[in-house]
């Protein structure tokens, strides 16, 4: 399947690669040092897609590839969403790394992230 839109494809993969991850060294804020980190991640997962208000099976063909695809990245927003609503959006990225649900975020992402580069050609 040809993607509409390979550049966001390529951030939402970003994205995915950064909350499966191990959480960082943060700097003294409490933030991720990493470029992309944590803020950039949740941004292009949730903010820019609207995947925590549309089902992500809309962007298959824009974004996505089939269906396996969505439901991978339906996880993944799930437990993003469960650690924003417990911490609050704005808290700062030690709550985020140290919510009890965030080992079900990476474990989503690195799914999804192996969902995701199936498609993807050699080079």
């Amino acid at each position: 399947m040809t993607i509409e839109w390979p550049d966001r494809r390529a951030d939402v993969i970003n994205a995915l690669d950064v909350l499966a991850a191990d959480p960082p060294v943060l700097d003294p804020g409490a933030h991720d040092p990493r470029t992309p980190g944590l803020e950039d991640a949740v941004h292009w997962l949730v903010d820019d897609t609207f995947w925590d208000l549309r089902d992500p099976a809309e962007s298959i063909g824009t974004f996505l590839s089939d269906e396996a695809e969505a439901v991978a990245i339906r996880r993944v927003v799930k437990a993003v969403v469960a650690v924003s609503v417990r911490q609050g959006p704005t808290a700062d990225d030690a709550k985020w790394f140290s919510d009890e649900a965030w080992g079900e975020v990476r474990a989503a992402a690195r799914c999804a992230i192996t969902e995701m580069r199936r498609h993807e050609g050699p080079g």
